[in-house]
Formats: C-alpha cells, sequence, structure tokens
C-alpha cells in the first residue's frame, strides 16, 4: 500500500516493474554474442525519492555534532544518531546487525535560532527508523498505530529551508522493505536515483531501440509510422553523469536503421569516421560504467549478423537464448550401448559441474542434485531402471535423464564414468534410455555447434584450414542427420557418437584439443549445400591418385557433387589400390591427407571442399 503523510509518499510494498527476463522478442536467430557492453545499476533501483527531506551542515560548526549513520543488513534499516553512548552501543552490538557508514551530515542537539526538531520513529513491523521534521507527518503517524510506528522523541535540530551554510538531505524509501534513507550528498542521491531504460523492436528491420528518456518513448510507441513495437524495461541507468560514470553513445544507421550503442569513444570516432559504415551521431543516450562496480550488472552485446542489428540485455535468460540459438539445432548423439548385465555388473555413475535434475521419462523432476554429486543408474529387474546413490532407490522404468537445475545447459557439463574409456566428459544434457530389444543407450543431447567442438575424427593438429575442411564435413554430415535421418529414432536418438556415423568424444577431446574448436568457430554454421539442400560430404584418408565418383562405387547417381577428381596431393606413397580399398579408404569425395596438403599450401578451406565436391556451395545454416 501507499501511505500518503501529507505531502510524503512512503511506498510500504514492493516495487514491480516490467522488467525483461524472457526469451527475446524479435530477437532470435543470427545473432552473435560480442561482449559486455557496459555496466548498469542492478535492477529494478530499491529506493524511490520522497524529496528534500529538510537541511542540515556539511560540515561541523561551533555548537553542532556529527550525525552518525548505520545501516543493518538483516532488516535492510538506515539508522541516525547524534548521541555517542547510542553510537557506542549500536557498533558493539552483535545482535542488531549494524555497520558504521560515518558521518552523514552534521546538526544540533539543542536548538538553536532557525532550527527545528527531527522527530524519530522505529518500526516494530520492519524495523524502520523515521525522521521527520513535518508536525503534520508526526501527527499522521501517531494517529495511525496500524502503521507499527513508535515515536522516540527528538533526535537532532536541523533547518527547515537552505541558508548559505546548508546543504539538503535528500530522503528516498525502500519499496521492498520499507526503510527510509537519507544522504546530504549530491553523488549519493544522484546514484539512488535510476531511471528505466525502454526497449522497442522493430519487427519490419529488426533494429532494437534503446531510451531513457519519456518523451522519446512516448513519441516512438504513439507514432505508428516507425513501426516499433514496445518490449518493456530492458535495464535502470543514470541519466546524469556520476563520479566513474562515463556517457554511452547513441548511433543510427541510415542504411538499416540500426541503432548502436557504445561506452568507447574510440569506437563511436572510428564508426562515425568511416563514411561507408552509413552511422551518425545521435549524442549521448544515458550513462553507464565501463567496468562493474559494486551493485551493478553487464549489458550484454549481440550482432545480428543478418540484419547489422545490435541487440542489448541485462537479462541472463535472454543472453542464454540467444548464445544458444547461435550453436545451432539440438542433436541426440547415440554413445554406447549397454546390456542390462552390464548396468548390473557396473552400475552407471553420473555427476555435473552444477546442479542438475534428474528425471523421469516424463521429465518430471524426480530430484534436483548438487554440483559433483554421484547419481547412479542400474538395471532393476523386467525392463526396469533404477537411480539411487544421490537419492533413496527410485525405480524409473525405461529412461532417466539429467540436465541443469538452472534451466540452462549451454555451460552444463555431464561426467558419465564409462569403464575402459578416457573420454567420461560432455556438454549439454544426458540420458539413459532402455530399448525393446534389451539394449540400454546412454544418449549425450547438446547444440550442434558443441558437438563439433568434441568431433574425435581428427585432432586439429595441422594446418587450421585442413581442420576446418574436417569441421565442415563433420557439421554437415551431422546436420543432414538431424533434419533427415530416422533411422535411430527407435532408440532415442539421432546419430551414433561412434564409427557406426561419425566419432564423437565430447568435452575431454575438446580440451584436449582445443584447435578443433578455433576451426570450428571460425566456421559457425557452415554446412555442404546443392542445389539448396545439404550435401552429404563422404572422405577416405587416402587415395590411390585419383577420387571415385559415388556411383562408380555404390552405384547411385543422387549424389551428383561426388565426382572423380585427379587426386595427386592424397596419393598414398606406398599402398596399391587394393591395399587402400582393404584399409576402409572408399576413395568418394574428399581425401583427407590431400586436404592437409593443399591446406599446406596455402588453399582455403573453401577452396579445398569445392575442389573434391564439384559444384557444391558452403552455406551458413544458423
Amino acid at each position: 500500500m501507499r501511505i500518503r503523510l501529507f505531502g510524503v509518499i512512503v511506498f510500504m510494498a514492493t516495487v514491480s516493474t516490467f522488467l525483461l527476463s524472457g526469451k527475446p522478442v524479435f530477437a532470435s536467430g543470427n545473432y552473435t554474442y560480442e561482449n559486455i557492453a557496459f555496466y548498469e545499476p542492478t535492477n529494478p533501483p530499491a529506493y524511490a525519492t520522497e524529496g528534500i527531506a529538510f537541511y542540515a551542515l556539511p560540515s561541523q560548526l561551533t555548537g553542532s555534532v556529527p550525525v552518525y549513520r548505520f545501516s543493518s543488513s538483516k532488516t535492510g534499516d538506515h539508522f541516525y544518531t547524534v548521541d555517542e553512548g547510542e553510537r557506542t552501543a549500536v557498533t558493539n552490538s552483535t545482535t542488531w546487525g549494524y555497520v558504521a557508514e560515518g558521518t552523514a551530515f552534521y546538526a544540533f542537539t539543542t536548538r538553536v535560532d532557525g532550527t527545528v526538531p527531527v522527530y524519530r520513529f522505529s518500526n516494530y513491523l520492519n524495523g524502520d527508523h523515521f525522521y521527520t521534521v513535518s508536525e503534520d507527518e508526526k501527527a499522521a503517524i501517531g494517529n495511525n498505530p496500524q502503521w507499527g510506528y513508535t515515536f522516540e522523541g527528538v533526535a537532532y535540530y536541523v533547518f527547515p529551508y537552505a541558508n548559505d551554510q546548508t546543504v539538503s538531505v535528500y530522503r528516498f524509501v525502500n519499496g521492498q522493505t520499507g526503510d527510509h534513507f537519507y544522504t546530504a550528498s549530491t553523488e549519493e542521491a544522484k546514484a539512488i536515483t535510476t531511471s528505466p531504460v525502454y526497449r522497442f523492436a522493430n519487427p519490419r528491420t529488426g533494429d532494437h531501440f534503446y531510451t531513457a528518456s519519456e518523451s522519446e518513448k512516448s513519441v516512438v510507441a504513439n507514432t505508428s509510422v516507425y513501426g516499433y513495437v514496445f518490449e518493456g524495461i530492458a535495464f535502470y541507468s543514470q541519466t546524469e553523469q556520476l563520479a566513474g560514470s562515463v556517457p554511452v553513445y547513441r548511433l543510427v544507421s541510415h542504411t538499416t536503421g540500426d541503432h548502436f550503442y557504445t561506452v568507447s569513444k574510440d569506437e563511436r570516432d572510428a564508426i562515425l569516421g568511416n563514411e561507408s559504415s552509413g552511422y551518425f551521431d545521435e549524442g549521448v543516450a544515458f550513462y553507464a560504467y565501463a567496468t562493474q562496480l559494486d551493485g551493478t550488472s553487464p549489458v550484454y552485446r549481440f550482432v545480428n549478423t543478418t540484419t547489422g542489428d545490435h541487440f542489448y540485455t541485462a537479462s541472463e535468460s535472454e543472453k542464454n537464448v540467444l548464445t544458444l540459438s547461435a550453436l545451432g539445432p539440438k542433436i541426440a548423439v547415440g554413445l554406447w550401448v549397454d546390456t542390462k548385465s552390464d548396468l548390473q555388473d557396473t552400475p552407471l555413475k553420473v555427476s555435473a559441474n552444477k546442479r542438475y535434475n534428474v528425471k523421469d521419462k516424463n521429465g518430471a523432476v524426480i530430484s534436483t542434485v548438487d554440483a559433483g554429486t554421484d547419481t547412479r543408474v542400474g538395471y532393476d529387474s523386467s525392463g526396469k531402471l533404477k537411480v539411487y546413490g544421490s537419492i533413496a532407490d527410485t525405480v524409473v522404468k525405461t529412461s532417466v535423464s539429467f540436465d541443469s537445475a538452472d534451466g540452462y545447459d549451454g555451460d552444463l557439463i555431464m561426467y558419465v564414468n564409462r569403464p575402459g574409456s578416457s573420454y567420461d566428459h560432455y556438454r549439454g544434457t544426458m540420458k539413459v534410455q532402455y530399448t525393446d530389444n534389451s539394449n540400454i543407450w546412454i544418449i549425450n543431447t547438446l547444440p550442434m555447434e558443441q558437438y563439433v567442438w568434441g568431433m574425435g575424427e581428427t585432432t586439429g593438429t595441422g594446418d587450421l584450414e585442413h581442420t576446418k575442411v574436417m569441421t565442415d564435413l563433420f557439421r554437415t554430415y551431422g546436420y543432414w542427420y538431424a533434419k533427415y535421418a530416422t533411422k535411430y529414432n527407435q532408440y532415442g536418438f539421432t546419430i551414433r557418437g561412434d564409427s557406426g556415423s561419425q566419432v564423437y568424444y565430447g568435452y575431454d577431446w575438446e580440451t584436449k584439443y582445443p584447435n578443433i574448436r578455433a576451426a570450428a568457430e571460425a566456421t559457425r554454421g557452415i554446412i555442404a549445400t546443392y542445389g539448396g539442400d545439404v550435401a552429404l560430404t563422404p572422405y577416405s584418408s587416402w587415395s590411390d591418385g585419383r577420387t571415385r565418383s559415388f556411383k562408380e562405387v555404390w552405384g547411385s547417381s543422387d549424389y551428383p557433387w561426388c565426382q572423380s577428381v585427379s587426386d595427386p596431393y592424397g596419393k598414398h606413397p606406398t599402398m596399391t589400390t587394393a591395399q587402400l580399398k582393404a584399409a576402409g579408404n572408399h576413395m568418394v569425395g574428399l581425401i583427407a591427407h590431400g586436404s592437409l596438403d593443399r591446406a599446406g599450401a596455402g588453399w582455403s578451406h573453401i577452396k579445398i571442399m569445392k575442389y573434391y565436391y564439384a559444384g557444391i556451395g558452403l552455406d551458413v545454416a544458423y
């Protein structure tokens, strides 16, 4: 509720704001994370301004004394006193939870000419201490005991009006705790008073527009020709420059309509100095911090690689949605298969790098488990799995899955112990699935790019352009499976993680051979296409001096991009054609050693791919 105390509104309820925190509107797909753009006050602001409470002295004059300020971590209350005994008691008390914050301002302990008493009240409901010079406010509080305030007498004496020796003491109220806060510091008052930055999206151009101006917000919201849709409060900022804060410059592109925001003067000047960029200066939008200070949160910056739009959000969930969408569609990988007896003899051991959920076959949470805590999965009987260890023995029938407790799987790393294997860590979620043929599959689901990072078909230790070729091949094959393959649907996954499809070793391989991820990020989303569709790209290690067409080896004309080409680059120095075939070299499509040779000769991954596959395109799928 709001209590009006004769001109002063006291907020006694939680502040409600339309703050963006979910999936971004008009901000999906093609966005790439760039950096933290700047830092803004953690939102929403807790305190609302109530104006000037009274006037006090900024320094000690004859007869005046310091007014000491304390804050309580328990209640959030701010307490002010001129009494040295009370100051000592509050300082030494371990039960009250107050911390000394220095001198707030100076006042008098007895009335001098021109001063008035400051009345002090304490609230038994929320612990707040309230100070006022208003006789009307004092009377209103006394007449309303249901507010919870008790009169504690005169705290000290101050001035009701400004004069040459005084400063303003500003009063704020915390809508969440009910605390009243007083400060004579203009900088502190400005820092407390934050303003919302409103966000709009233009569905026609894809542009996102941000403003802290109430009038500009009104114009944009009420002018349909602009085409912007209001999306709410993006974050909070300062509309005046404070100590340590910097201006956020706003630019607009007359080419794309994009609005761009930066705290870097060098970045602003470089863009404006480049006439071909199409950007024009629109001045200072609001103020922010270039480095993180206490009480501030990061605002993340993304760029849309298709439209050129720059998108800013302080929402971790929005950041997570955009970050994951840039990693491509999800793919379910069948890592390996166990039998009933395998799990009876050696139950699976599962854990994660952060809190994780254990879920039944319907996706209902059975339990939430702390990071690093092992959960066991064994075979019970009659096609039923059993989960235990971290939780009480629970029969889960045909499947059990594990995902992140905080809802974001992008940084989840699952540990699934596989006896005799060096590769036990995988990004993304896990599932143990019992199938009709008595097999039990261990399934890892993750975004396509993270899948490519763990490709086990190369170590990435050769030339980077060759590693890019390998990531192109791996991604293309995985993307084709995700789009078209149904072979393993009956088992609950899309593609095998072994030589039955393509070799995938997960997070352990990724960290052991970091060049694979570097190459994957340099080619993010690129797949081979033919006639606008995904082109399957078979390859071998070696050739005998020429590649074979798909039809020549497998009899089908459905793969016209797999034609025979001369291949002196990947020709094995000693093995015969028969020996190469016996060693598994079908010689259709790309030859890995030929790619490695051409990369060393300076060919790009694009040139290498187009040499071995006739007429293909290399397109960004996501």
